[in-house]
């Protein structure tokens, strides 16, 4: 068996190039800046909010929670809060160019090997129009976008299905919070 060395000068060549192509790939293993769909800073300067909270499945509904209900629950807590709900027609008056609704989704599906059981989840999203920088073409696109998102998972049975109505409670106080946390002087 006969070993091979590599000649001094050869190795410490080889160790510039190998150090030199760490520091160049390094930017792409460290995270850099980002922007959070949580993010309180994008409720900054809102006037009011409208409300949109989708419909829900039938075995919900079977079981006495409605889309009505979570809104009333919803509303109620952001008008006790000093946040003021509006209409459709009233937000895109006070706030053209925002034009923000709290969108509340209660999703869930009923668990086969539990007769009255189920799975929820629940997302709160605070969408605004939101525009494009960087290219003319874009820049024109208006879109609506999350700026502030949470969720929420959890399983229940049909004698139980309060708790979802406390689980947006939940998650609404967590909007009031990042709310409150930048607007404190409204």
């Amino acid at each position: 068996m006969k070993i091979r060395f590599l000649e001094k000068s050869k190795m410490s060549t080889w160790g510039k190039r190998d150090i030199f192509i760490l520091i160049m790939a390094l930017p792409f293993f460290l995270p850099g800046p980002c922007f959070a769909l949580s993010c309180a800073e994008s409720l900054e300067g809102l006037r009011g909010l409208e409300v949109i909270v989708e419909e829900l499945k039938p075995e919900l509904e079977d079981l006495n929670l409605t889309a009505g209900q979570v809104q009333k629950e919803v509303e109620g807590k952001l008008q006790n809060a000093r946040i003021q709900v509006l209409t459709k027609e009233e937000n895109e008056k006070i706030q053209p160019l925002r034009k923000p609704y709290l969108y509340l989704k209660v999703n869930s599906y009923k668990l086969p090997w539990r007769r009255s059981g189920f799975a929820f989840c629940i997302d709160i999203a605070l969408n605004q129009q939101v525009k494009l920088r960087g290219d003319p073409e874009i820049k024109k696109t208006i879109f609506y976008s999350p700026t502030w998102y949470k969720s929420e998972v959890g399983g229940v049975t049909g004698k139980d299905i309060a708790e979802i109505i406390e689980a947006v409670k939940k998650l609404t106080e967590k909007f009031i919070r990042a709310y409150q946390s930048v607007n404190s002087k409204q």
